[in-house]
């Protein structure tokens, strides 16, 4: 069975009005991972990034950085994807303080707003895949014009 990033997201929601840390810091994580894969189905429409000035970076820092390195010229998608971009960093700040730093305290607000950086991301995503779809419908019009207009050879 496949799992997918309305399932993730699903799955914070059910856990963000937990009354214990442990199912608030479950949410953020969660909302976090929604945000990730929701972003990484549509990472391939950005440019690849400028070389990674870390040598080690990780693919989760390398994913927020090609959306946040979209240029602004030549590529139609770049404020959606620069947006990306910054929501994931957010929300993936807030996974890290929830899975890994224990002596903080994850509160409700932690994990709505994870779940609110998620569900940006979806639908930034969605307009950024509806924006190179139709950018492709009509770079294929003018090819399919071009060639009507030439005559046989």
């Amino acid at each position: 069975m496949s799992v997918t990033p309305d399932d993730w997201l699903n799955e914070a929601r059910h856990h963000a009005d937990c009354c214990e840390e442990i199912g608030l810091r479950t949410a953020v994580s969660r909302g976090y991972y929604a945000g990730y894969h929701r972003a990484l189905e549509v990472s391939l429409l950005c440019p690849n990034p400028p070389p990674a000035p870390d040598k080690n970076e990780g693919v989760h820092a390398y994913l927020i950085r090609r959306f946040k390195s979209a240029p602004t010229k030549g590529f139609a998608g770049s404020t959606l994807a620069r947006e990306i971009g910054a929501r994931l960093a957010q929300s993936r700040a807030l996974r890290v303080m929830a899975d890994y730093e224990l002596s903080k305290t994850v509160r409700t607000n932690d994990a709505r707003s994870s779940i609110h950086c998620a569900e940006k991301i979806d639908k930034l995503a969605k307009e950024l895949a509806q924006k190179h779809t139709r950018l492709s419908r009509i770079e294929q019009s003018k090819r399919e014009s071009g060639d009507a207009d030439q005559e046989p050879g």
